[in-house]
């Protein structure tokens, strides 16, 4: 496989793109990191890695954004948050991408933060944030003598394998006051990414601010988008600009009188598009995914599956004037959607979705139907 050929989500730098996956199932006392790798044929079941939690227990595991070729050695690195055990404290961690995947018994490297106190770095996240071709970490950072992390640090890549990074850049919060989550745009190795970084919450849906990169890196000041704790970059309608989508993600804050959230909010799907425009969409909740599923150049976009019972999953069709609502996937019902990459090397991405109450089964579609599913182990 070609240097160049290499992808940001290819653990194993076989030229296809790999699935993370955080197993929790609490009723059986089960948590572990599984890494399933790709083949031909699409995700091989047989060929994965799992890490269990005694060996490192991760947790707030983003299905987007978690991995990034940290180091600049050609193998998909993966961003966690955890600790290595007990007595350890819990903080962003780097497992290193090799030909044989990640090592499960090897512990992983952690970051170094710029500010070493408190446990604000837990939504650090993975992208070029000025087009370098380097990966870079985000995260939440406290002022010299602060109390909270007002502070977004951008750390620069490619890292040492001890964690550092080549240099580090602090400016503050966008939004104004304390954050711990954000969002970043798929690294392609060919552009720098976005960034969203949202106002903290309490379980409700809060808005995200959007900032622009470029060669010196990410901005200042953010574009205040609207409420939704869901998020997906894309370039929707093909004119080779950036897009985003933002959506209510199904999550609300249980205190009395904060439990619901206003109409343009709930079970919407807002997209703002690179040239100005802004279309809106109703009518379900929980995860976005965006993809090229149909290999027209132009990325899709999966939302929905908050709730599984209840909360549909549609597809939005990439085009010329921007997503259009699609259907459902056949083949597809009580999942979520969970990842998007390229699994067999077609060239166009599969939408990977999971279920299970007590299990967990990854279904691997094409966006239109099931192409193939299997468990993970859930004893």
């Amino acid at each position: 496989m070609a240097e160049g050929k290499r992808r940001a989500d290819d653990v194993d730098g076989d030229g296809r793109a790999d699935l993370v996956v955080e197993v929790d199932l609490p009723r059986k006392n089960l948590h572990y990191l599984a890494v399933v790798y790709s083949s031909s044929r699409g995700l091989d079941q047989r060929k994965r890695t799992i890490v269990p939690s005694e060996a490192f227990y991760s947790s707030l595991i983003d299905s987007i954004g978690i991995r990034a070729d940290l180091d600049g050695d050609g193998f998909g690195d993966i961003l966690v948050y955890g600790r290595p055990g007990d007595d350890q404290p819990t903080r962003p961690h780097i497992f290193w991408g090799s030909p044989r995947g990640i090592q499960a018994r090897t512990p992983p490297t952690p970051v170094l933060r710029p500010v070493e106190s408190g446990d604000w770095s837990y939504r650090a996240v993975p992208g070029d944030f000025n087009g370098d071709g380097a990966a870079d970490v985000a995260m939440p950072s406290m002022p010299a003598g602060g109390q909270s992390a007002t502070d977004l640090a951008i750390l620069y890549g490619p890292f040492s394998r001890e964690g550092v990074a080549s240099r580090v850049s602090v400016q503050p919060s966008p939004t104004g006051r304390e954050f711990w989550r954000m969002a970043a745009d798929r690294i392609d190795g060919r552009r720098a990414t976005g960034l969203l970084v949202y106002e903290g919450d309490d379980g409700e849906q809060t808005s995200g601010w959007l900032l622009t990169t470029g060669p010196g890196g990410l901005s200042k000041v953010g574009r205040e988008l609207n409420k939704g704790m869901s998020a997906a970059f894309g370039d929707f309608d093909g004119d080779g600009v950036r897009d985003v989508a933002v959506g209510d993600d199904g999550s609300r804050n249980d205190e009395p009188g904060y439990e619901t959230e206003a109409p343009s909010v709930h079970e919407t799907l807002t997209v703002y598009y690179g040239d100005g425009r802004t279309a809106t969409f109703k009518g379900t909740q929980g995860p976005a995914i965006s993809g090229d599923f149909n290999g027209d150049g132009r990325d899709d976009l999966a939302f929905g599956g908050g709730n599984r019972f209840y909360d549909p999953v549609r597809i939005w069709w990439g085009g010329p004037d921007g997503l259009r609502a699609g259907g459902a996937v056949d083949g597809v019902s009580r999942a979520e959607p969970l990842a998007a990459g390229d699994y067999d090397g077609d060239g166009d991405d599969e939408l990977a979705f999971v279920g299970g109450d007590n299990s967990v089964e990854i279904i691997v579609t094409d966006g239109r139907r099931a192409l193939g599913r299997f468990d993970l182990p859930a004893e």
